[in-house]
């Protein structure tokens, strides 16, 4: 009797942890999608931009599955995972105000799609995590098919 109960334990717990694994497998490469894209943007190899959205996408995922099934937990988890994201995409924004050589000229942005990308990783990290695979995979291609569009430009 005692292993019978111990069987159906396992086999419930293995059955929660390949979703989990799955979960967090989805993520990993719907960062890796987002990353290359964004890598692929610049003159020299940029791994770190890969990196940091596989990692993003991950651990939103892994903060919204630690959370549980509480939804106020995984609000909260979903708040916090914005504002610290937010942050992330902040420092990735640049401002080139150039010098007296740029004098009346407007001032130049970059990295607003590195950071918008960013942004991104971590909803599909969350979608994934909130048990809405097909919805993360469709809005993965829409940006993909997006990101794509000014592939051709040279990152100036």
């Amino acid at each position: 009797m005692g292993s019978i109960l111990l069987a159906n334990a396992w086999s419930s717990t293995l059955d929660v942890d390949l979703t989990v694994l799955l979960r967090l497998g989805l993520s990993v490469l719907c960062g890796l999608a987002v990353g290359y894209n964004r890598a692929q943007h610049f003159a020299q190899p940029q791994t770190n931009r890969l990196r940091v959205h596989v990692l993003v996408g991950l651990s939103a995922c892994l903060l919204v599955l630690a959370a549980g099934d509480q939804p106020d937990a995984r609000s909260r988890a979903i708040q916090g995972i914005a504002t610290g994201v937010g942050f992330l995409g902040a420092g990735e924004i640049l401002v080139d105000r150039g010098g007296e050589s740029f004098a009346g000229q407007q001032p130049r942005v970059h990295g607003l799609t590195s950071a918008a990308s960013i942004w991104f990783t971590a909803a599909l990290g969350v979608t994934v995590a909130a048990s809405t695979p097909v919805l993360a995979i469709t809005a993965l291609l829409l940006a993909l098919v997006v990101l794509s569009q000014h592939a051709k430009r040279p990152h100036v």
